[in-house]
């Protein structure tokens, strides 16, 4: 008897998780439809989604055709093959056009060779393959009338990541609000569909999906915080992400709330570029923060931080006039005869000069700079961290005149690109860098004067057309966590 009462609730727990396990795809459409309504997110026309072929996009794609089948409205899909991982990225985008033709969806494509990009503009991988990404969408939207949506796949994971990302990094309310459910046309119906939810579904589906490698490593914080920090606390707290989902969803009504008030009070205080301190002293300390992030942004500056906030409002109270101090972005604040305002400054740049040697170089400033033949470099391939996080040039190395170097920017820097000789400053100003951006960028020289600059083309004729007497320069800005490059 008692045998058999074990077996039956044994019976009972495995056809409960197959139930739970089938159950999944329809809460994943509930928790989709619930984000749709709630922002609004198709309102207004047909939407494309970005299809990546990854399971995120794949339960996406899925789940959005049956919903706008069930509504009557025009769906798409766009797929960008940033040419980065050879026959893989060209299988990505077979398989990619192989579902939507499975779904009857239209799909559209773009092959970019990213890399070829990245090294054009002076710019990181990762900053290149958003960049043609979005520029590819917006191009969509505007040439397709019946389109006025991109669907991306964040899911309540990668909000989950965000907000502890943001709240380590001391961020404020709106940081650790999490990532918008709707920003203008890109909206995220997956914003309350956690990440176990999606492969639970992939399973139940039997849908079949591509895995970038890239996304596992832990070189980068986010990734960290995505395969060693989160895990931690949802076994803490049962289900974190589900937590961080409601608690950002309050968190960004509040601050909208706020954000609206202080707007208010902006348009009233702001007259000609400063506002009275003694209103200022009056307004409740989260109005008169985003009052102060207001005025600093109309004044150009775009990377304040809460510490900074906090010590102007700490003046700002106190009214010990006059008070000064300076900020990112090349911003100077002041508070002085009754009104507070932003101005520009000029700051200086950090005079140094570094001969490049093969390998790594440490520049005054943290940054790093690796230098490496075409043929050393088929035999000790750079890492994954340099290439991805690198700004890179090739130089033919039979253009290369003497010893090659990296210094500060100087007055009266001029090279020549793009069949112009160009003033530095002119190039940092048409950029809209800012001063610090301008203050911490190398130059690379040789002896005939400046040979490149990241963030810009290599110097007319010097740049390599392929074979072994090239020369690779990467250029690193920040330290990577977790210690060492790795030899090139």
């Amino acid at each position: 008897m008692k045998k058999s009462l074990c077996k039956q609730d044994r019976t009972s727990k495995a056809d409960k998780h197959k139930k739970n396990t089938k159950n999944v795809c329809r809460e994943v459409k509930s928790r989709v439809l619930r984000a749709l309504d709630e922002y609004s997110m198709l309102d207004g026309g047909g939407v494309i989604v970005a299809f990546s072929g990854g399971a995120d996009s794949r339960v996406l794609l899925d789940v959005l055709a049956k919903i706008t089948r069930e509504r009557n409205i025009k769906i798409a899909c766009a797929h960008v093959n940033h040419m980065l991982r050879k026959g893989a990225a060209d299988k990505d985008e077979a398989f990619c056009r192989s579902v939507a033709e499975g779904l009857g969806i239209p799909i559209f494509v773009l092959k970019y060779d990213v890399a070829s990009f990245a090294r054009e503009k002076g710019i990181g991988i990762e900053e290149a393959a958003r960049d043609v990404r979005y520029s590819f969408f917006e191009r969509l939207l505007s040439e397709n009338g019946d389109y006025s949506r991109i669907a991306t796949a964040h899911n309540a994971n990668d909000n989950a990541e965000t907000v502890l990302f943001n709240l380590a990094r001391g961020g404020g309310i709106k940081g650790i609000s999490g990532i918008p459910p709707k920003r203008e046309n890109i909206v995220r119906p997956l914003i309350y569909v956690s990440r176990r939810q999606i492969e639970l579904y992939c399973k139940e589906r039997s849908l079949k999906y591509v895995t970038d490698k890239t996304n596992f490593s832990t070189d980068y914080s986010r990734n960290f915080i995505r395969w060693r920090v989160l895990p931690v606390m949802n076994r803490i707290f049962g289900d974190f992400t589900e937590a961080a989902t409601r608690a950002s969803r309050n968190l960004r009504a509040d601050s909208e709330y706020l954000t609206a008030l202080a707007e208010e009070s902006f348009e009233r205080l702001y007259k000609n570029g400063q506002m009275p301190l003694d209103e200022l002293m009056g307004l409740p300390r989260p109005i008169l923060a985003r009052c102060i992030f207001l005025a600093y942004e109309k004044s150009g500056g775009s990377a304040l931080e809460e510490r900074h906030v906090d010590a102007l409002i700490s003046q700002i109270k106190k009214n010990a006039q006059p008070f000064s101090l300076d900020l990112p972005g090349g911003i100077h604040a002041r508070g002085e005869r009754g009104a507070f305002a932003f101005s520009k400054t000029k700051a200086e740049a950090q005079s140094y000069r570094t001969e490049l040697k093969e390998g790594e170089n440490i520049l005054p400033n943290g940054a790093k700079i690796y230098v490496c033949t075409e043929k050393s470099q088929k035999d000790t391939q750079p890492t994954d961290k340099v290439y991805n996080l690198s700004i890179s040039a090739r130089i033919n190395g039979d253009t290369i005149n003497g010893v090659l170097y990296a210094r500060s920017r100087e007055n009266g820097d001029v090279y020549r690109i793009g069949g112009m000789t160009r003033k530095l400053k002119k190039l940092f100003c048409d950029s809209k860098m800012t001063i610090e951006e301008r203050n911490s960028l190398p130059v690379i020289c040789d002896g005939e004067g400046i040979l490149w600059v990241p963030k810009f083309s290599v110097r007319d004729g010097s740049k390599a057309k392929g074979g072994d007497n090239t020369v690779n320069i990467y250029y690193i800005a920040e330290s990577i966590s977790g210690g060492h490059y790795g030899e090139i």
